[in-house]
């Protein structure tokens, strides 16, 4: 074993180089700018042609990125990065690149992080797409679901009264690149990376099924990304989102309705929703209320402000 693994480390150095996080990916050429109490920018470890790389935290610590599946600190993304094999190499990359002296290793106390058994840094995934055949079923999806509605195929109709809806409605939901389909013969809800079937029968054993892709993002997510929008009222589902656009809460052109695939709302998603007033309208059940209370804290420190349906404070 080399003397740099045996290494131990001045625990006030190693805060303080945590705190330096943003300055040290700045050295390793990642852009950074400022959204609502976060930096984001484009990821140093995929082709990443959007900001999905966020540094967060109140010392603003800590940095992930969702589509890698990366979250740690600053000596984690040094070793994400390729920049070091284990902690201790890690500790001297960053201590390089930020100019910082290390401590005489004998005249410290290791701290749990520095002499702990340090796990290998996650590797990033390879970013989700779809193949050239999922692709084309989304779009055959959107373009059945548009001519159906424009040739007045009461297949529209039925779905509109199975959902309690007006066909203006399925019209306004339709938009967008989150919008409507039909596959199967029944609706679906498309999503910019996958297909959603929902099953007409209400006593099925499977609801709703992905025919294609994930859900990479909620529902109808680009409307809500508009500047205009400072409102955006968040369900549980995607029929829930609807019965809000038919009472009139996007009429003014100020509010979006967004859906979460159910109760599995992904942490990396509250970036989305950075500067806007956030309303969660979760179901009122055990796992929507517990669902709803780990969103709001997700979204605290992003958004401009966060309630529940009924305007208290989660």
């Amino acid at each position: 074993m080399s003397n740099l693994t045996k290494a131990r480390f001045d625990a006030d150095t190693l805060e303080a180089m945590r705190q330096r996080l943003p300055e040290y990916l700045a050295a390793r050429g990642v852009e950074l700018h400022k959204q609502g109490a976060r930096l984001v920018g484009k990821c140093p470890c995929h082709d990443d042609t959007s900001p999905s790389f966020a540094i967060y935290g109140s010392k603003l610590e800590n940095a992930g990125c969702f589509p890698c599946g990366f979250s740690g600190d600053i000596f984690a993304a040094s070793q994400w990065m390729g920049r070091a094999s284990n902690f201790p190499e890690a500790v001297c990359d960053v201590a390089a690149t930020l100019g910082v002296c290390l401590p005489d290793s004998t005249a410290g106390t290791a701290t749990r992080h520095a002499t702990a058994p340090q796990r290998p840094a996650k590797q990033p995934e390879p970013p989700f797409t779809l193949s050239a055949g999922d692709r084309e079923k989304i779009h055959t999806a959107r373009l059945a679901f548009t001519d159906a509605f424009h040739d007045g195929n009461p297949t529209v109709d039925r779905i509109a009264e199975s959902l309690g809806l007006s066909r203006e409605t399925l019209r306004l939901a339709s938009w967008g690149e989150s919008g409507l389909g039909l596959a199967n013969g029944w609706l679906c809800y498309r999503y910019p990376a996958g297909l959603k079937w929902r099953n007409p029968d209400p006593q099925a054993k499977t609801r709703f099924q992905w025919i294609v892709g994930k859900a990479t993002a909620p529902w109808r997510m680009g409307w809500a990304s508009k500047p205009e929008v400072q409102t955006v009222f968040l369900t549980e589902s995607e029929s829930d989102c609807m019965a809000l656009i038919e009472a009139g809460l996007e009429s003014d052109g100020t509010a979006a309705c967004v859906a979460s695939p159910g109760t599995n709302f992904s942490q990396a998603w509250a970036e989305l929703f950075a500067g806007k007033r956030v309303t969660i309208c979760f179901d009122p059940d055990p796992p929507g209320i517990a669902a709803a209370a780990k969103v709001a804290a997700w979204l605290k420190g992003t958004a401009a402000s966060v309630s529940n349906w009924k305007g208290a404070e989660p």
